[in-house]
């Protein structure tokens, strides 16, 4: 994919939203240094695509992203639910990828770690 644009999420609520929005039903999951990786994919064109992720210093305990229709609230399941009140979202282990370069990919996660050192050193404001 020519033009890989990558958009990171602040939760993994975030990246189940999209997941509602966009009709695909899966999040992919790498560990890419000390971070642990979720992402989905979207092709937009031949020549474009926007990946959208959250990254955590701990992974999700389970392979299952719950969302909640009725409270909106999202939880980790490590197995099956079948109820309808929950949109069910595997989480599938990815051993290699070439969606996201990881030279792109290792920049995007120092800049967030970066912007949240700094979001939480700045002093707060009334």
């Amino acid at each position: 994919m020519a033009g890989v644009k990558t958009i990171r999420l602040k939760s993994v609520r975030d990246l189940v939203h999209v997941l509602g929005a966009s009709q695909v039903p899966l999040v992919h999951h790498i560990q890419v240094d000390s971070s642990h990786v979720y992402f989905v994919p979207i092709v937009i064109s031949s020549d474009s695509s926007v990946v959208y992720y959250y990254a955590s210093e701990t992974p999700l305990d389970g392979s299952f992203l719950l969302f909640d229709s009725f409270t909106g609230e999202v939880s980790v399941s490590k197995s099956w639910v079948s109820d309808s009140k929950y949109m069910l979202v595997p989480i599938v282990e990815v051993d290699s990828q070439n969606i996201i370069p990881e030279k792109l990919l290792l920049r995007e996660l120092g800049m967030g770690k970066r912007s949240s050192r700094a979001s939480s050193a700045a002093p707060a404001q009334p």
